[in-house]
């Protein structure tokens, strides 16, 4: 078994590592461990229950069946998934009920604990526990329900969260601690701000702040909904047209709208080799113009206003940055700032 296909129970088990502790004797070990791993589905477990489930299920996930304690006997586990998106499924001899759902599954992987649910089921949890919806294109899963951060409820061991791959919906919990720190690496945890984000399409953001914007694609390109900053909302790869030219390109989708030159905007374009806009939605054309003081002086030859923002020679290169406003053949309007670096004449 490969270091990879051990990962979810790894991660699960990562809050196991610092934490020492052992459960009392039961009069019925069988019984016992079912409630407590109800528990943890329904986001009610302690540390101390967490790592004995944990434990439990790792163990026999990865011992041999003669090893088992005799309450998981006849259990099941099953991976499942590719290299990227491991996933082990245990099927169980016995019914449980978490969420008010009768079950014979549970579903470990890199985010924890969960089982199935279908369409109804998720609109239930979702609308009686008023959580949001995030979602993306890049990467599994495709869709993340979980309660804001702002209406966490700091007395609770854990959130909880609906989550679907594209094909069915699971729930389960978010745990505070090492396991929702572990899942941003530090250089990544800090991340632009609105006025960072307002400074960039402007072209007049400084490095520090093209660093946090930087960190902020890292997180929600790579990353899991449940690590994106909080005021992000989905993320997907969309493709422009202009002057019949392509324009591949990765949308991000923010909860509240960034400014630019005073107009509000709540979709920012990204693209490979330097350019950063925000999709204007339907404000007018004449409207962005007067607001970023573009005028027939700034008409390029391709439909297109730019004007140059600045100019940097450095070590050979020399990097331009220029505001631009472009109208796009499908109707979206496109204002942003565009850097390129060209080698200096000698």
């Amino acid at each position: 078994m490969s270091s990879r296909s051990s990962s979810p129970f790894a991660t699960a088990a990562a809050i196991v590592l610092l934490m020492v502790s052992a459960l009392p004797a039961q009069a019925n070990p069988a019984a016992s461990f079912q409630r407590d791993l109800v528990e943890l589905l329904e986001c009610r477990a302690s540390p101390a229950t967490m790592q004995a489930v944990t434990t439990a299920l790792r163990g026999a996930r990865y011992g041999t069946p003669q090893e088992r304690p005799a309450h998981l006997q006849g259990w099941s586990f099953t991976p499942s998934g590719d290299e990227e998106h491991t996933t082990t499924l245990i099927d169980m001899p016995v019914t449980l009920t978490a969420h008010g759902i009768p079950t014979h599954r549970v579903v470990a992987d890199d985010m924890g604990f969960s089982i199935p649910i279908d369409a109804g089921q998720r609109a239930r949890i979702v609308t009686g526990n008023g959580l949001r919806m995030r979602s993306s294109s890049l990467r599994e899963p495709f869709q993340v329900w979980s309660p804001p951060e702002a209406s966490g409820d700091a007395s609770s061991p854990g959130a909880i969260v609906v989550s679907s791959d594209g094909e069915g919906y699971r729930v389960g919990c978010d745990y505070s601690g090492p396991m929702r720190e572990a899942r941003v690496p530090p250089r990544w945890r800090e991340t632009a701000s609105a006025g960072d984000i307002g400074a960039a399409l402007e072209c007049r953001a400084d490095d520090a702040a093209m660093q946090r914007i930087a960190n902020l694609w890292e997180r929600v390109s790579e990353l899991s909904p449940l690590a994106w900053p909080d005021n992000v909302r989905a993320v997907a790869e969309r493709e422009y047209r202009a002057d019949g030219q392509e324009m591949p390109v990765m949308v991000i989708t923010l909860e509240q709208p960034v400014a630019l030159k005073g107009l509000s905007a709540t979709s920012l374009v990204l693209a490979y080799g330097g350019y950063l806009a925000a999709d204007m939605g339907d404000a007018p054309l004449k409207a962005v113009l007067d607001a970023t003081g573009l005028g027939a002086a700034d008409r390029q030859a391709e439909g297109y206003w730019m004007r140059e923002a600045s100019r940097e020679a450095s070590s050979g290169y020399t990097r331009v940055q220029a505001f631009s406003v472009i109208p796009t053949d499908g109707g979206a309007l496109l204002a942003g700032c565009m850097t390129s670096e060209a080698r200096s004449a000698d």
